[in-house]
């Protein structure tokens, strides 16, 4: 096997790992919003720990996949990754090409759970804020119309 053959077999598998860590992320971040709907911090330090490895994970292969196809001489970005599939043929391109077009509509799933996510946090911290600037004021512990 040439060293262009291991790279291509390599960012194939790469892709295929992407897709899975992607769909374990589609099943835990919308577990990490019951739970932070619930504020239940006994699920939601483990499944931020999860959250995390996946998407390092995610990340170290996107930085390999970045320079091995540099490395092909193909390039960054989609049209990088248009020249690549190309480099493959019959079913095994097919089957990366459909891999690939199913990793880029999870990670688009995943971004908008993120985002939910994000914003239920603001909310939390919105409420937390108010709260607290609620409990400064004096008249809050006193009786109406007689603040201490």
């Amino acid at each position: 096997m040439t060293q262009a053959e291991r790279l291509l077999a390599i960012l194939a598998q790469d892709v295929r790992d992407d897709l899975q860590d992607y769909q374990r992320l589609e099943g835990l971040l919308p577990e990490l919003h019951q739970a932070l709907l619930r504020r239940d911090s006994s699920q939601i330090d483990p499944l931020n720990e999860q959250i995390t490895a996946c998407c390092e994970l995610v990340r170290a292969r996107a930085q390999r996949r970045s320079k091995a196809l540099a490395a092909l001489g193909l390039g960054q970005g989609a049209q990088a990754m248009h020249g690549l599939l190309q480099r493959f043929s019959g079913v095994a391109r097919q089957q990366l090409e459909s891999c690939w077009v199913a990793l880029g509509e999870a990670a688009s799933r995943c971004a908008g759970y993120n985002e939910r996510n994000g914003r239920l946090l603001a909310m939390h911290h919105e409420i937390i804020e108010q709260l607290l600037a609620d409990s400064t004021r004096s008249e809050l512990y006193a009786p109406h119309g007689h603040a201490y």
